[in-house]
Formats: structure tokens, sequence, C-alpha cells
């Protein structure tokens, strides 16, 4: 069934290799995050009381927000590029490759490109205020989220009739897991009728994972529904290939 998607994996990877040589490609998905890790820490850390220090828990936090927008913004980016601009989406459908296969290996890419945008502000975070090894339930909530924003961001690419309605998706559903989903401050903080729907958010699970030292029957229910959401973005992701027409 995802016979192929290495090739193309392959021309993804390459197209990334090509743009990274850019100084402003590769920090500016990286300056978010620190201005916020930066700005909050120097701010909030001495007033915020949370287990293992805030610089600590706002790192964590930090990684799971780099892995969601770059998995899902420069996907989505890539894809609607190739229709509206490049015009070159086509010949990936023309091509004798499978829809599942096709999403599969764009989903990839962009795992591995957030996964190491994420591996940069771990190192940061490690060097300049020494945070820990992550767990393994963490280091496995960053793979399963970056895949699951990635295919999201196949989806929405293929979705958006111009690049203007980009900023919907950012507006109403990146912006507000943002800042609601426990990367800057406790999700028990907030009220409970918030709370009860923001626990189950895709960046929420995320950063539950990564603040659990083991895998145990809550971090395990938090990977099996993590995994849920992972495999329903791809489906639809690749129904949105499916249904895709360039008219």
């Amino acid at each position: 069934m995802l016979r192929g998607f290495s090739a193309v994996f392959y021309r993804e990877m390459q197209m990334l290799i090509s743009r990274i040589g850019g100084l402003g490609y590769l920090f500016s998905g990286l300056l978010f995050p620190m201005i916020y890790l930066l700005a909050f820490g120097w701010g909030l850390g001495d007033r915020v009381a949370v287990a293992g220090g805030y610089f600590a828990y706002l790192a964590k936090g930090m990684l799971a927000i780099t892995v969601m927008m770059n998995g899902f913004q420069q996907t989505a980016l890539s894809v609607s590029a190739a229709r509206f601009y490049y015009r070159n989406f086509s010949t990936l459908r023309l091509s004798p490759i499978s829809d599942s296969a096709l999403v599969f290996g764009i989903a990839l890419a962009g795992t591995v490109r957030a996964l190491a945008a994420a591996a940069v502000i771990f190192l940061t975070a490690r060097l300049f205020w020494g945070l820990e090894i992550l767990s393994l339930p963490g280091l496995g909530g960053l793979v399963l989220t970056a895949f699951a924003f990635a295919a999201f961001g196949v989806a929405v690419g293929l979705s958006i009739k111009g690049q203007e309605q980009f900023s919907i998706i950012i507006n109403f559903f990146i912006t507000p897991m943002t800042f609601f989903c426990g990367s800057f401050f406790p999700v028990a903080n907030l009220p409970d009728v918030v709370r009860q729907v923001v626990q189950y958010m895709p960046l929420s699970l995320t950063n539950q994972l990564l603040r659990a030292d083991s895998f145990g029957e809550t971090s395990l229910w938090e990977t099996g529904l993590l995994l849920v959401i992972t495999l329903c973005t791809y489906a639809y992701g690749v129904y949105r290939v499916h249904d895709y027409s360039e008219f």
C-alpha cells in the first residue's frame, strides 16, 4: 500500500536540503519558540511554581509547539505552494504512486523537518538551562505529533482555495492550542469546562507525555489517543489527495 513513498520522501528531503542553506529558512522556524522561551522564562520563571522548575516545564512546552508548528505549517505551505505557484503537484498525482504512499512520503518528510527543529530547541535548552533527557513517552509523543500535524498539513494544503485561507486554520486552531494546551502553564489551571475539552487536544497530550517519566496507565492511554488522532489525520490527508482536482 505504501510502495513508492520513498521516492516522494527523497524528493521532499532534497527540497528541504536545498532550502535549509538559507539562514532565513533555518531560523524562521526556531525564532518563535526561542522568543517565547526567553520572554516567559525570564519574565515568569520565579513566579510560576511547577515540579522541576519553570524553565524545564516551558522548554518541554516549546518542544511540543515547535514540532506542531514545523510539522503543520511548513508542510501545508509546501503543498499549497506546489499547487498555486509552482504548479507541479499534479505531476505527483500522475506518478504511479498510491495516494496513501504520497501522503506518507510528504508527512514523513514533514516529521523529519519538525523533529530536526525540535532537536535544536532541545540542545539549546539542555546547553543553557540543563534540560533533562526526554523520557520514552515524551519521545514517542513528539514523533506522533510531528507526523499527525504534517499529515494534517497535507490535507489543509490541498483544501484551501488560496493561501489567504491558511490564516483561518492558524487563527482558529493552531494559535488556541499554542496557548491553552499546557505549554505555558498546567492545563489544571484552566476553568473546568475549558479543561475538559482542552485536555484531549493533541498538543495537550504531547505536553503530558513530555512530562511523564515512564510509561504507565495514563501515559499509555494518552499515547493510544494520540495514535488514533495521527491515524485520523493521515486518513484525512489520503482522502484529500484522492479527492484532489486541479479544477
